[in-house]
């Protein structure tokens, strides 16, 4: 599965206005249990299929139904849709292993493992991707908040150097920030060489946000949803900016969204 739905997820088509809201503090309880949601909301397409989404009896997510089958490129057919695929988060006291599975014999997805470890208040503070051909590219993710936002994401890979003459150690550091109401508007994501930037960089903006209630906040366990989930609030347009080493922009991407609220001003999602 393809991790470019993590940003591009959803896609209303409606026009709708928003209200003004002061920044309060929302208790996770507060945010609305999502259990259905058009496929064509994460793609951009029209279609009659959905995911369906189930959570334990602490409303954790537990399960998302449905997903897209990735096919060999000599095929001719970009990825597709099926209700037999399906995404499971298990719990074992602070740790969460996420993984694919089919529920069909016909095709074995990649399970693309995940591992997360929480802290008390829900927060993920490590994330371990393991790469099932080299582990040498296996990747730890460690997460650092302040006022219980996400201001820094730092990815290492195993301790040893690239071999000569690229003899240095590569990891990966992401920064974000946030404006008055807890909304993410920016993050900057850097390659770095012996812990220093090397120019190589995707710069993400977020904006346009409205006053509803983000309905996503309960995904942030699943990639496709992460920098969703992050704010309080709902953006409506989105830039990313990819440069290389000298500083040259090598891609340029800007999305925009119109929502689809109903009359207490909540996104309306299915």
């Amino acid at each position: 599965m393809k991790n470019i739905f993590a940003l591009f997820f959803i896609s209303f088509i409606l026009f709708s206005c928003s209200r003004d809201d002061e920044s309060t503090t929302i208790s996770e309880e507060e945010y609305p249990l999502v259990t259905k949601l058009n496929v064509g909301l994460s793609n951009g397409y029209n279609s009659d299929n959905n995911f369906y989404f189930e959570y334990d009896n602490n409303n954790r997510l537990i399960k998302k139904n449905g997903g897209f089958l990735q096919l060999s490129g000599g095929t001719g057919f970009n990825d597709f849709f099926t209700d037999k695929l399906f995404t499971s988060l298990v719990y074992n006291n602070n740790k969460v292993t996420v993984e694919n599975f089919s529920s069909s014999d016909e095709f074995n997805p990649q399970k693309e493992t995940k591992y997360y470890f929480l802290n008390n208040n829900s927060q993920i503070i490590q994330k371990e991707i393991p790469f099932i051909y080299n582990h040498y590219q296996d990747k730890k993710q460690s997460f650092k908040y302040s006022n219980n936002q996400l201001i820094e994401i730092n990815t290492t890979l195993p301790n040893m150097p690239y071999y000569p003459p690229d003899d240095y150690i590569e990891t990966y550091l992401e920064k974000f920030y946030y404006d008055s109401k807890g909304n993410l508007t920016k993050s900057e994501y850097f390659e770095q060489r012996d812990g220093v930037n090397k120019g190589i960089k995707i710069i993400r903006t977020f904006g346009d946000y409205d006053n509803s209630l983000n309905p996503f906040k309960r995904f942030y366990l699943l990639d496709e949803y992460f920098y969703r989930a992050i704010s309080k609030n709902n953006y409506r347009k989105y830039t990313e900016i990819k440069y290389n080493e000298i500083g040259q922009i090598t891609s340029n991407i800007e999305q925009t969204w119109t929502f689809n609220y109903d009359s207490d001003g909540k996104i309306i999602i299915n």
